[in-house]
């Protein structure tokens, strides 16, 4: 039966139940079966006759529980799951939201955050990604992010276009990158073609270093301003004159594009363990527990950083890698990028149980959890050079967004709660050989 679904692509949305309609014969002369230390057997309304084994497995997922809750029939069971389909919130949104998708994502990894990131933006079915640019061409030549780009358009079925992008720190802000190498221009070619070509304005959201997405503007602002509806960024210091990791990576790329006067959401990176940048943290186990095999395949090749010629990256998603999850479990991963993933998709936050979840829509009854927003600003470069801003909050002349943390006490849980359903029910096409 296993076989049959997993021909016909049914195998992760079936649930599969396995159960007696009686405990065993108890009667003189009868089938030799036990069940003490239960009274009697099959057709007495004592325990023997009335309580039997039963288990559920819903896709990949096999329920780990004990329960004495009565259940009279199949037909309860089947009323009991299709209210619990009414119960929930409609997870997506019916519209297609074209997204570019620009990540500084490695091979072995820099941080496997971006790996978070990626399976993140997959998760969502609303994203039509047209296009993935790998941020800092001459350490993609090295650590190519191509691998795990790979691996995840495999898991999920999907093809699409990447491209790797320049690898030289731009020279200034108005710079477009013309002078380096050709084999380096491809993201940024890549991004301004999917622009020109896309039959409506685009989603583009990007962590790393942005000199792709600045050079391309320096290039073709126009094109930019009309075809580009909102521009999350993943980068900078909320703290005044301060510096930040990714603004290092290249400050006249990111100066240039604060000013660009682009639609930009900001999501500042720093400072962390204040509720006021869009960091939170968990550890794996808390989120990957009970993940479709083939992803978490995924993660562990990512931390376990093998080289490809030593096992395949292909191959590797549907091997039995169960030895090497323990390792993975216990740590923790430092995260910015889900709440504006989140945000862009068009979802909200819905309490649900004892569990919140990112959904277009909640069940009936519920409203949205205010957790985080976006809110405008105004914001100025107070040092090219360095990179350094002021901002304030400024509804009359605001030149961007700042992702703003409503909620502080819940905004770590309810992350953590929205990206462990969002991986729990991650596309995959590809599963485990079990054989």
């Amino acid at each position: 039966m296993k076989k049959k679904l997993e021909e016909i692509g049914v195998v992760d949305n079936t649930v599969v139940i396995l159960m007696s309609d009686n405990g065993g014969e108890s009667v003189p002369g009868g089938p030799a079966t036990s069940n003490v230390p239960l009274r009697a057997g099959k057709g007495r309304l004592y325990e023997g006759g009335i309580r039997e084994p039963m288990v559920i497995k819903l896709g990949g997922h096999i329920f780990r529980l004990v329960t004495i809750m009565p259940i009279i029939s199949v037909a309860m069971i089947i009323g009991s799951c299709v209210q619990e389909h009414r119960s929930r919130p409609e997870v997506i949104n019916e519209r297609k939201i074209p997204v570019i998708y620009g990540t500084d994502l490695f091979h072995p990894h820099d941080d496997p955050d971006d790996h978070f990131d990626l399976a993140t933006l997959f998760a969502m079915s609303e994203f039509d990604v047209k296009a993935i640019l790998l941020d800092m061409g001459a350490k993609q030549k090295k650590k190519p992010g191509r691998t795990p780009v790979e691996q995840i358009l495999k898991l999920t079925g999907r093809r699409l276009p990447y491209a790797t992008g320049l690898s030289k720190k731009l020279i200034s802000p108005d710079d477009k990158g013309l002078v380096q190498p050709k084999e380096d221009q491809v993201a940024v070619e890549l991004l301004l073609q999917t622009l020109r070509q896309s039959a409506e304005p685009v989603i583009v959201i990007t962590t790393g270093s942005v000199r792709d997405l600045c050079a391309a503007f320096n290039r073709e602002p126009k094109l930019l301003r009309e075809r580009i509806s909102r521009l999350y960024i993943n980068i900078g210091n909320l703290l005044e004159n301060k510096g930040e990791w990714n603004v290092h990576l290249d400050r006249k790329a990111y100066v240039g594009l604060m000013r660009s006067g682009l639609p930009i959401y900001w999501c500042p990176c720093l400072p962390v363990n204040e509720n006021r940048s869009t960091h939170w943290k968990f550890k794996h186990g808390e989120v990957l527990e009970g993940v479709p095999p083939t992803l978490l395949n995924w993660f562990i090749y990512a931390l376990q950083v093998p080289r490809p010629h030593e096992l395949d990256p292909t191959k590797a998603l549907t091997m039995d890698l169960r030895p090497w999850r323990h390792i993975l479990m216990s740590l923790e991963r430092n995260m910015w990028c889900t709440g504006s993933l989140i945000h862009a998709a068009g979802r909200s936050i819905y309490r649900v149980g004892d569990q919140w979840v990112a959904a277009a829509s909640g069940p009936r009854g519920t409203k949205p959890v205010k957790v985080f927003t976006f809110v405008p600003v105004h914001v100025e470069i107070t040092d090219e050079d360095k990179g350094y801003t002021k901002w304030s909050e400024d509804t009359l002349s605001p030149n961007m967004h700042v992702y703003k943390i409503i909620d502080p006490n819940n905004h770590e849980p309810v992350l953590k709660s929205c990206l462990r359903c969002l991986l729990h029910d991650f596309p995959v096409v590809l599963h485990r050989d079990t054989q």
